[in-house]
């Protein structure tokens, strides 16, 4: 193994050399591996193996002993699909995907599965990290509320959730319904869900692509929304998984793009614009976020990222320019603190900004209809 490998691709290397005894595929060819989840020095690693008690023995022995051999884990947890307990809380350190499910196979719903009690659902992506992609979802959520609409905020992200953090609702756990499913979150006029209010903060998820699927599979089954007229997804960065997993379990109304001025923000936006072109997915908009810096004590606009290239992408590229989104200190003081900026300083440039914004999309949102 490389010793510049990464946790995620040590964990994949000792899956693919332990093979099931019958059919001699490795475990991640078998798509065996639902679920491994690092926490610490220890891992809970979840199999989906045939019911042959032998082969499940021979088998999670090896898994316990092969992992045990990767720096820094000293605990090794086997358990089998078929027979992982449900918590009977949403207490503390549930260990991967919503906590009160009852395990089931995997399902690949058809269009419409979920979420069809709600007018629009609409995915908020971008074709890299870092450029406030989060941040844009949580306010546009925030400012369509205070326009009047019943919405629903949907952190998908699995691998990186900050919407906790800035909905102020770090380490909180949801309620579970007598039935195990889970009650949504609320906060600022809105009801959320995000994975990072099912596992520990600081645990590491390592999921592969059939494995991210069934994780946004159960969180959308088992979360009872409440219906309304707009969901916002926050998708993770880029054209991965997630994003094609939630085209598959979805009817999406369409996305917007957020990407900051620079020309190499664009470009990965472009290319987000053009994986949702090619799933049917219609572009309601792109964004451009952190335009142009405002000084809080003259008011003076510096583009610090430059400005205004956005708009021009969104010309070339024949897509809605929704507007522009500056950098103000309040934007990053209100994420951190759990008070977005559309809440804690709702006449500043920004939250008119995102408000402006939020009713360009509405019009956009009927103009698809």
């Amino acid at each position: 193994m490389d010793p510049m490998a990464t946790l995620e691709d040590q964990f994949e290397q000792a899956f693919t050399e332990i093979t099931l005894p019958d059919g001699g595929q490795h475990l991640l060819e078998a798509d065996a591996v639902t679920e491994c989840v690092v926490n610490g020095d220890a891992v809970t690693i979840t199999l989906d193996l045939p019911q042959d008690e032998a082969t499940r023995q021979q088998v999670a022995g090896q898994v316990e002993a092969r992992c045990k051999q990767i720096d820094g884990i000293a605990r090794v947890t086997v358990r089998m699909a078929d027979q992982a307990q449900p918590a009977p809380s949403p207490g503390p350190a549930p260990q991967g995907p919503p906590p009160g499910a009852q395990p089931r196979p995997p399902q690949r719903p058809q269009h419409e599965t979920y979420l069809d009690n709600y007018d629009a659902v609409i995915a908020v992506g971008s074709g890299k990290g870092g450029v406030g992609k989060s941040t844009v979802a949580v306010n546009l959520a925030i400012a369509l509320s205070q326009l009047g609409h019943k919405v629903s905020l949907f952190d998908a992200d699995i691998y990186g959730p900050s919407v906790p953090i800035m909905m102020g609702l770090r380490n909180t756990k949801p309620r579970l319904n007598d039935d195990n499913s889970i009650v949504p979150l609320e906060k600022y006029g809105i009801t959320l869900m995000s994975i990072g209010n099912l596992v520990e903060e600081a645990a590491a998820t390592i999921w592969r692509g059939p494995i991210v699927h069934q994780v946004l599979d159960q969180m959308l089954r088992d979360t009872r929304w409440p219906g309304g007229e707009i969901m916002i997804i926050d998708l993770p960065p880029g054209t991965g998984d997630a994003q094609l997993t939630l085209t598959q379990l979805l009817e999406l109304a369409g996305s917007v793009i957020v990407s900051t001025p620079q020309d190499v923000a664009l470009l990965d936006a472009v290319k987000a614009v053009a994986m949702f072109q090619k799933v049917d997915v219609p572009i309601l908009g792109l964004v451009e976020n952190m335009s142009a810096f405002i000084c809080p004590q003259c008011g003076t606009e510096t583009p610090i990222f430059d400005k205004g290239n956005a708009q021009r992408a969104a010309g070339q590229n024949n897509i809605p320019f929704l507007g522009r989104i500056p950098i103000e200190m309040a934007v990053r003081e209100g994420g951190d603190l759990g008070t977005p900026v559309t809440v804690s300083a709702p006449d500043s440039p920004t939250a008119v900004a995102f408000r402006e914004i939020a009713l360009r999309l509405l019009e956009q949102i009927e103009r698809a209809d």
